[in-house]
């Protein structure tokens, strides 16, 4: 479903997808507004780049890869070294292409703080009373050499180290959703089970059968990461998976409760929304760099009232079919 702006902008939002659900719809509706209401360029196609479907939320070839899917220079410059490296799930055009992809809300988030550990400290220790000092932000990490831990590609989508107030260092392994389904594969090797059996593993036993369902499966194979690495690294004494999420998305909270039933203490699973980093960021901004930095990833992902009176007229041109 194609249309036009219901604001003064003389770009279309560009085409919708029918199918999506509410949440999905609405978070699109949202991208395409910021497409052509802030970078005033027309859409593209996707979602990947065989697809030909066009969508008010896919940037054209040459706008996403001149950088238009990154809030800032800086952060395109951190997408770019990552992407050269080769290593990992990075997934070039949909890192770049498309403005729905929670890959590309990651490194608008944290790819900043990865420049600018001072302030990575400062919103981190706000979130976790036990950070002392943030020493490095990564995006799009895994452990190597892989066959120690999980045997495969899994990867945290942002990596923070940091050392605790009380002395030793912790990590936080870190997955972002938008409004991806979690991985929608059943994944369970030998690999994965025999972390399953170490002392101390946050699993219960009796729901063994339970973790490789789709629902749990993506959430268990970050855990399972975070506990290998740091059951084999002799450099951390803690490491948190945390999940990040949008505050609207509720199928997301109910995964999370689902998953959380599976472990013996549910709050080993951190969980943060986008407005919750957001909110301990504000407070710990001392720069008009980070401070534009941080107004304009409220306007991409969380003021979704400025795209309120698009958001109605393609409710009211659905109702109307």
């Amino acid at each position: 479903m194609s249309m036009t702006s219901g604001t003064s902008t003389s770009i279309p939002i560009g085409p919708q997808y029918e199918r999506d659900n509410r949440f999905t719809a609405r978070m699109r509706l949202h991208q395409s507004w910021y497409r052509a209401e802030v970078l005033k360029v027309g859409w593209g196609t996707g979602p990947g780049p065989n697809g030909k479907r066009e969508l008010g939320s896919m940037l054209l070839p040459d706008d996403g890869a001149g950088g238009q899917n990154f809030l800032t220079p800086q952060i395109l410059d951190v997408a770019r070294r990552r992407m050269a490296d080769k290593t990992g799930t990075v997934d070039e055009y949909r890192l770049r292409h498309n403005m729905l992809s929670s890959q590309p809300m990651c490194f608008n988030l944290f790819g900043h703080l990865e420049l600018n550990l001072d302030l990575a400290t400062r919103t981190f220790a706000a979130l976790d009373p036990d950070v002392q000092r943030v020493t490095c932000v990564l995006m799009e990490y895994a452990p190597e050499p892989a066959a120690d831990h999980l045997n495969d590609r899994t990867a945290f989508d942002a990596f923070v180290a940091y050392e605790r107030r009380g002395g030793g260092k912790g990590f936080f392994g870190i997955e972002t959703k938008l409004t991806e389904k979690f991985s929608q594969k059943e994944y369970d090797t030998p690999a994965y089970r025999r972390w399953l059996e170490v002392p101390g593993a946050p699993w219960r036993l009796e729901t063994a059968d339970e973790l490789p369902r789709m629902a749990h499966n993506q959430l268990w194979r970050n855990h399972l990461l975070a506990y290998s690495l740091q059951h084999l690294s002799e450099e951390y004494e803690t490491g948190t998976v945390a999940v990040v999420g949008h505050p609207l998305d509720l199928e997301l909270t109910q995964t999370i409760a689902g998953y959380r039933a599976l472990l013996k203490e549910p709050d080993c699973l951190r969980v943060w929304t986008v407005a919750d980093v957001v909110e301990a960021a504000s407070h710990a901004v001392q720069t008009d760099l980070d401070r534009d930095w941080l107004e304009a990833f409220k306007v991409r992902y969380l003021r979704l009232d400025l795209s309120e009176e698009d958001w109605r007229a393609f409710q009211q041109a659905g109702r109307r079919r």
